[in-house]
């Protein structure tokens, strides 16, 4: 059929006076064949695209928005109604040309590399899609696929160019996948970094290690703020002072990094500072010192209950009280921590729910620390620094009551006042 129908448009081109010689109404024949199969590809291509576009419209509208929108987005209605038209003009390519023919040899091989490419747009437009759409979710917002979306796309465009380079070559699939295999060692020594920040990007989204809007610290690569964007081999920071820092997904596998995720997620953060009292300040109460500790609201009970544990205890063990250093005394850095105990938890802006207490450090040559662990019920970072401003202004204003001293560094004009 194919020689007779190009043998006839030659004939006929031949009949006509222009073309006297076959050869040149051969030629003709074939470019005009060429033609009429190109015209009646693009309109097959117009028609159909029109038809489904139109399709896709009404499905949207009824069916998932989010997801369907973002599939008519990303353009898969557009791909998809490419493959009626790759069908039927493969068809008409071969009734019309002969494969064999250099033309008809170079316009299959289009027409194949247009296939895999059409599959691989598909692909590529559904894995958008899904990224997009997953991305909107309200429930699971910080939550995102971008690391196995690049990753499924890199594979995708390995088997694509493989396709594409055995059509070419007219290799058979399976000889150059052999050789493949054979470079894959080389492979894997020139290209190690790049492999290993694709294997820990792909750990990154699978484990949720680092998340989008998740607070994280890293000193080795200066980043200190908001995770703003994660891709396959690479996590953007954005910085409290606006500079962005990128860090290779395989840093936050093999380095320290910490995240303030669970601090964010519930909803208190943590307040563990210290104050230093001099040691030397440090003594046993007397009559003279509980007396002035009880006009304190939150010391009276305390004292109270305190003093008849104490002098129970004594008394029990027939200790001389005279001497201070027998039995048990209250101290008024005992009293002060048990001061500091009950004004956390009368404070409003304090957690009840999480570890709450004034505790007693190693002494150091800095003094004796009398430490602040608590959770303040706020995560804005200027609100947490003024509920903890806050509270050390009054420790500190207060701590001269207790008949303590604060230690600090002496300065230059310390030494001034002393001569």
């Amino acid at each position: 059929m194919l020689n007779s129908l190009e043998q006839i448009i030659a004939d006929w081109l031949q009949s006509l006076s222009f073309f006297s010689h076959g050869a040149n109404s051969n030629y003709f024949a074939n470019w005009l064949m060429f033609i009429c199969w190109f015209a009646v590809a693009y309109l097959l291509f117009y028609g159909i695209y029109r038809l489904t576009i139109f399709f896709v419209k009404k499905i949207v509208e009824k069916g998932d928005k989010n997801f369907q929108k973002a599939l008519l987005a990303k353009k898969l209605y557009k791909r998809l109604s490419y493959i009626p038209v790759l069908i039927i003009t493969n068809v008409l390519l071969k009734l019309l040309f002969n494969e064999y023919t250099e033309t008809g040899y170079a316009l299959s091989m289009a027409l194949g590399i247009c296939s895999i490419l059409v599959v691989c747009g598909i692909l590529i437009s559904i894995l958008n899609a899904l990224d997009d759409s997953y991305s909107k979710i309200q429930y699971d917002r910080k939550s995102s696929i971008k690391g196995i979306v690049q990753a499924a796309k890199t594979v995708i465009y390995i088997i694509a160019a493989i396709f594409i380079i055995c059509l070419l070559a007219n290799v058979d699939i399976k000889a150059l996948l052999a050789t493949l295999a054979g470079a894959s060692a080389i492979t894997m020594l020139i290209f190690k970094d790049s492999i290993l920040g694709f294997v820990a990007g792909i750990q990154l989204a699978i484990n949720k290690i680092v998340l989008p809007g998740d607070w994280i610290e890293m000193p080795s690569a200066d980043a200190d703020g908001n995770v703003i964007e994660i891709s396959l081999i690479s996590v953007k920071v954005q910085n409290w002072d606006n500079t962005i820092t990128t860090i290779p997904a395989y840093d936050l596998i093999s380095k320290p990094v910490k995240n303030w995720r669970g601090m964010s997620a519930s909803g208190v953060r943590r307040i563990k500072r210290s104050v230093f009292i001099d040691m030397t300040s440090v003594q046993f109460c007397t009559k003279e010192m509980l007396d002035k500790y009880r006009k304190i609201q939150y010391l009276d009970e305390y004292i109270s209950r305190k003093e008849t544990e104490i002098e129970d205890h004594n008394a029990s063990l027939a200790f001389d009280t005279d001497i201070e250093a027998n039995g048990r005394h209250l101290t008024n850095v005992g009293v002060f921590r048990a001061y500091l105990q009950r004004y956390l938890e009368h404070h409003p802006m304090l957690s009840h729910e999480f570890t709450l207490m004034a505790r007693q450090l190693q002494p150091t040559n800095l003094g004796l620390p009398i430490e602040i662990y608590a959770f303040a019920k706020t995560i804005k970072w200027v609100e947490y620094e003024k509920v903890q401003s806050d509270i050390f202004d009054y420790i500190l204003a207060s701590i001269n009551y207790f008949d303590l001293r604060l230690f600090q560094t002496p300065s230059w004009n310390d030494y001034r006042k002393r001569h």
